[in-house]
């Protein structure tokens, strides 16, 4: 009978725990699609649902698509299909409809071959076994349509997309596969466009951006290569981009203030329009557009603003005044004449004015250096993303006169290297390159020197010795290593000898040479081999929370000339918020400069210059909280995952403050595992407790990332 009634009453479809492939699935599904395509759609999305059956999806459609006369069209026919809407696993919470894919997302991994979480991340490996299990049977995607459909999948996520951007190794596999197709050209020009509209830097670009776009109108033709666009609905939005590009241009090329006024209106009110019909595209490509359309509605509202200050300053005092009512003499009334200055940094270490609140650490690594010849080590740790490796960049403000001072990530160095070698060459590289820096004249190392690990313990002994002797007398070499436990796991992971333990050794003994390692561990914390390379000459520093004076200045006087205001109780909640941790704050106050001048410049509000605490409001959303888990994550995988009563007590802090009695009632726990918990996390700087014993987070904000974690 017909292959759509036959696998209509298939047992993968009623069975969703059926764990056994069904032999010949994926040929019944190829041939349903074939006779019937809206019943091997539905077939598509049931089979979905059980993870040891997607496979006959990936198989089955392989197969189709191999076959197809147009696979672009049957790709693009099945895309916006409201049955790949549904979510595979059905969401009990917020999150988890956040998190969880659409059948959409899943169908298109299949046709990619990659691997998509259908929980979200809820249960991973689960899936991942899945996966593994059934992979033999997937077979090889089709190559005619697996590069776009990875392609298509990366576009599903747009909160990658937004900060991330669009891969181009994505993007060039996917051009290059669809060329040959029917609609292949579409396809392949039209994402290439987008991409390109998307990311240009300023209206000068997009007023010259529709050279050599002519091929768009021919697309739009009806009878191209005896067919109608693929995709009417994403070429008419490119064409609208046209018409605001050109209503840029005309903007550029006007010399009136009136004219150029109208054309940049014009454009506002089109943009505005086209971002409405970008949002009712059902294609994958409307990320892509919506991102385009936002960027390019920032850069026009840019270039009014700049042109309606202009013709305020132009302007003769009477005629202002007419036409603002008025000179206001009142402080908070008049919007500055371009957006406030952003200077806050996160992400990458920070030089004064923006390093501030760590004199205390450098003048006791001072201390150390200074007492002797050959300093102890100083071992710096704490949480990731606390500032330690700012303080590595900056110890060029304590160190001695004539010292060279080397940094190296060695999370960095030891991620691709293949022996103990391999690091002392990377090392060797730093050395040479800072000693350049300085005109030390010190030869390049050469790779011969470095084959093996003794063949390089002996040259980078050498290398140091050479460094020493170029150096003034009373000169040092400072070695300044960042994210030290990696050698420690290099090791446990033979991926280094324990050869290196007597190199750090030998470093840290040599008089003129002082090294400064940074990381999450104290030194005690560490393997015993990492320990007895220093021979207890070490000195552990904690890198802890901003003072409050220093989280204070770090808020208002980010650079000595900085005009923004802030009112007083939103320097005291940002504190109070995050503790004086230095990344949130300078996220927060990232946040807030620029919720302020969107305010001020692309809404056009009257209102005070200065941030206020309605301003804090607004940023801290649970989505700017969901968004940090670059610093809650790696805090909770660093130092909290896998230490059960940990994981229990922070969980039970979640719904308040509580006493340690309280905690084990609510935990779970005895009163033994509540306090060595506790006495834990309060050593990892993630907790207090009150004068009344009341425990509670030092970061109110992680309470709120817990929560919405959860």
């Amino acid at each position: 009978g017909p292959a759509g009634r036959r696998l209509a009453g298939h047992p993968a479809l009623s069975d969703e725990l059926a764990v056994l492939p069904f032999p010949g699935l994926d040929r019944l599904l190829a041939a349903a699609l074939r006779e019937e395509p809206a019943l091997g759609l539905r077939a598509t999305r049931a089979l979905l649902r059980n993870p040891f059956q997607r496979w006959a999806v990936a198989r089955g459609w392989a197969r189709f698509l191999a076959g197809a006369p147009d696979p672009l069209a049957t790709l693009y026919s099945a895309l916006p299909d409201p049955l790949l809407d549904e979510y595979l696993v059905e969401p009990l919470n917020e999150q988890q409809t956040r998190l969880f894919p659409s059948a959409r997302s899943l169908w298109l991994g299949e046709l990619a071959g990659a691997f998509v979480d259908a929980t979200g991340g809820q249960s991973r490996t689960s899936e991942q076994l899945a996966w593994a299990a059934t992979w033999p049977l997937r077979g090889r995607p089709c190559p005619r349509v697996a590069p776009l459909a990875r392609l298509l999948l990366a576009l599903l996520d747009e909160e990658r997309l937004a900060e991330e951007g669009m891969d181009t190794a994505l993007l060039e596999a996917a051009v290059s596969a669809v060329r040959p197709l029917p609609h292949g050209e579409e396809v392949a020009l039209s994402l290439t466009a987008l991409v390109r509209l998307g990311a240009l830097e300023d209206v000068d670009a997009i007023a010259v951006s529709w050279r050599g776009m002519g091929w768009l109108e021919r697309l739009l033709e009806v009878g191209v290569r005896g067919a109608v666009p693929l995709r009417p609905q994403v070429l008419e939005a490119l064409r609208g981009l046209g018409d605001v590009a050109t209503e840029v241009a005309r903007f550029r090329q006007a010399t009136s203030p009136a004219a150029q006024a109208a054309a940049l209106n014009r454009a506002v009110g089109m943009l505005d329009d086209l971002a409405a019909y970008v949002e009712a595209i059902r294609l994958p490509e409307r990320a892509l557009l919506a991102l385009t359309v936002r960027r390019w509605q920032s850069l026009v509202a840019g270039a009014a603003g700049r042109l309606g200050e202009r013709a305020l300053r132009e302007m003769a005092p009477v005629a202002r005044r007419a036409l603002v009512g008025g000179e206001r003499r009142a402080s908070f009334w008049p919007r500055p004449a371009q957006p406030f200055p952003n200077p806050y940094q996160t992400g990458r270490p920070v030089a004064p004015p923006l390093f501030v609140g760590r004199g205390d650490i450098l003048r006791r690594i001072e201390e150390i250096w200074s007492a002797r010849p050959n300093p102890d080590s100083v071992i710096l740790y704490g949480h990731r993303r606390m500032g330690k490796s700012s303080i590595l960049h900056n110890l060029d403000q304590v160190a001695p006169p004539g010292t060279l001072l080397v940094y190296a990530d060695l999370k960095g160095e030891a991620a691709l290297i293949k022996g103990v070698h391999y690091l002392l060459r990377g090392l060797a590289d730093r050395i040479v390159w800072a000693a350049g820096e300085r005109g030390l004249g010190i030869s390049e190392p050469s790779p011969a020197d470095y084959a093996t690990p003794a063949e390089a313990g002996l040259a980078f002994r050498r290398l140091v010795e050479r460094v020493l002797a170029a150096l003034p007398e009373d000169g040092r070499l400072i070695l300044a290593l960042d994210e030290f436990e990696a050698v420690d796991g290099a090791v446990r992971r033979d991926k280094i000898g324990r050869e290196i333990y007597d190199y750090l050794r030998d470093l840290s003994f040599r008089p003129r040479v002082a090294l400064v390692l940074a990381g999450l561990h104290t030194l005690d914390e560490m393997s015993r081999d990492y320990r007895h390379a220093f021979h207890e000459s070490y000195v552990n520093i904690p890198v802890s929370y901003l003072p409050r004076e220093a989280a204070e200045q770090l808020i208002a006087r980010p650079t000595p000339d900085f005009p923004l205001n802030y009112h007083p109780e939103v320097i005291a909640r940002i504190i109070a918020e995050t503790h004086g941790q230095p990344l949130l704050v300078q996220r927060i106050c990232q946040e807030l400069v620029s919720h302020l001048n969107h305010e001020l410049f692309d809404l056009e509000k009257e209102r005070e210059a200065r941030l206020l605490p309605e301003d804090l409001d607004a940023v801290l959303s649970d989505e700017f909280v969901r968004s940090e888990t670059r610093y809650f994550d790696g805090v909770w995988n660093d130092q909290i995952a896998g230490r059960g009563a940990a994981e229990a007590v922070l969980r039970a802090l979640a719904a308040g403050p509580a006493t340690a009695d309280d905690l084990a009632r609510l935990a779970g726990l005895g009163p033994q595992q509540v306090a060595e918990a506790l006495d834990y996390l309060q050593r990892r700087d993630l907790v207090e407790a009150d004068p009344t014993g009341r425990w509670d987070f030092l970061i109110p904000l992680m309470r709120r990332w817990l929560r919405l974690r959860e």
